[in-house]
């Protein structure tokens, strides 16, 4: 569940969870190329993911 503080940023009614989603893409020898840290609605959200392997 969200804090105030974030509820509020989001305009979100009581009661609505949020999706806290963390994405570090990282090159072939490992370092970290890009950090994202996301925090959505719950409850209007669809994640599908796609990973290329190999």
């Amino acid at each position: 569940m969200p804090d105030a503080g974030e509820a509020e940023l989001l305009g979100l009614p009581d009661g609505v969870p949020v999706l806290s989603v963390l994405v570090v893409a990282r090159d072939a020898s490992g370092q970290a190329l890009q950090v994202s840290d996301v925090l959505l609605p719950a409850d209007g959200q669809e994640l599908e993911d796609t990973y290329r392997l190999g």
